[in-house]
């Protein structure tokens, strides 16, 4: 196999096949919930999420530029990220679709110093976190966050994860 010969990436016509590649990897569901700076909780599902650092510790999402939720992370530097168990996908489908206000209906309570909106009623965990760094990226924001805290959840070890464009439970009952 060749090496590369430049640090450019290499640019491929849209039809090249780049959506149904990233649908062929798997992702764990999770809701990214934060307050706006009127307290309303907002919030919106991911995959798009990833461990970063053990120590410190850090965790990166990526979050769309046209979301409702990404002033809200950039001003209050604060969300939680809600790791959706099996039985979760109402949640995740709720939280990815078009609905102004998803939290009305629903089971979620204030956690954290900061009154977070968490979903553990519905997650395996809610992580708490505090934006160290945000950047422009593409269409998205790569915001990188320090862990603030970990609350455990109702679903014990089972998950939710989006796979060729399909919802599977690992793990549950």
């Amino acid at each position: 196999m060749a090496a590369a010969t430049s640090d450019r990436p290499v640019a491929f016509p849209p039809e090249s096949g780049f959506l149904d590649a990233m649908a062929a990897l798997a992702g764990g569901v999770c809701v990214v919930t934060a307050l706006t700076s009127e307290g309303r909780p907002v919030g919106f599902t991911s995959t798009a999420v990833m461990s970063l650092s053990r120590e410190p510790r850090l965790l990166a999402i990526g979050v769309g530029h046209r979301g409702r939720t990404l002033p809200a992370l950039l001003e209050g530097r604060r969300f939680a990220l809600n790791i959706l168990h099996a039985d979760g996908e109402h949640v995740s489908r709720r939280f990815a679709g078009p609905a102004t206000d998803r939290f009305t209906g629903l089971e979620w309570s204030a956690g954290g110093s900061g009154g977070l909106p968490v979903l553990l009623a519905h997650s395996s965990y809610a992580v708490l976190c505090r934006v160290v760094r945000d950047l422009p990226t593409g269409d998205h924001q790569l915001i990188v966050a320090a862990v603030e805290d970990v609350v455990t959840g109702s679903g014990g070890p089972s998950a939710l994860v989006y796979h060729d464009r399909r919802y599977h439970a690992l793990g549950a009952a």
